[in-house]
């Protein structure tokens, strides 16, 4: 089967749950804007060969500028993006294939439909714990700290966070919305200690540590 036509099936069939769930969108991206600056989004993502796609889940923040406009619309514009895992079997395991695995098409529409309903049972449970822990903005953000930055966390890894770099960037700018200016700047100074090649944030971190 061709992505076009599975397509049509997401339309038809998964489209449906994802618009109860509070969604918007038309049969591969899909986004539900909250009441308080998160934006959760979805894309069913295909196959560069075809005949497969993954899911992949997005949060956004539309108060904090990160270089991006505040223009949220897509997976591929979040910062915190987590995939919709497939269970991998006992006979998977015993084969040595504990690769990701893709949501297949199937052959006909039959085999298409019963695929599209795996998907959406998996995004029934897993949507809701990936985008129930971004609740009531500044949480969780606002609690993550510097030594669990820089040692990583459980909380971070199923927060689907970008590189450290990146995330104290994220956290420093929630904290200066927040007008917690002390937690603005240490992660910013941490940011800038620990530069590297990324010279390209060197300034954000730079403007960060002056506006205070």
């Amino acid at each position: 089967m061709d992505t076009k036509t599975f397509r049509r099936l997401i339309k038809d069939n998964l489209k449906p749950t994802l618009n109860d769930m509070g969604f918007k969108g038309t049969d591969h991206h899909f986004i539900k804007k909250t009441n308080d600056h998160y934006i959760y989004t979805i894309v069913i993502q295909a196959n560069i060969k075809g005949g497969a796609c993954i899911m992949e889940m997005g949060v956004g923040i539309d108060c904090v500028d990160l270089n991006r406009n505040n223009k949220i619309t897509t997976v591929y514009d979040c910062e915190f993006r987590k995939r919709i895992k497939q269970e991998i079997t006992l006979w998977d395991r015993l084969r040595g294939n504990t690769l990701e695995k893709w949501h297949d098409y199937g052959e006909n529409e039959n085999q298409a439909l019963k695929t599209i309903s795996k998907m959406s049972e998996l995004f029934k449970v897993q949507g809701p714990e990936f985008y129930g822990q971004f609740d009531q903005f500044p949480n969780p953000l606002s609690k993550i700290t510097i030594e669990e930055l820089i040692s990583g966390s459980n909380r971070i890894d199923n927060l689907g966070s970008p590189p450290k770099l990146r995330l104290a960037l994220i956290l420093s700018k929630t904290h200066q919305y927040i007008g917690n200016k002390k937690e603005q700047i240490s992660f910013a100074e941490w940011g800038l200690r620990n530069i590297g090649n990324a010279s390209a944030l060197e300034e954000e971190f730079r403007k960060l540590i002056q506006d205070v």
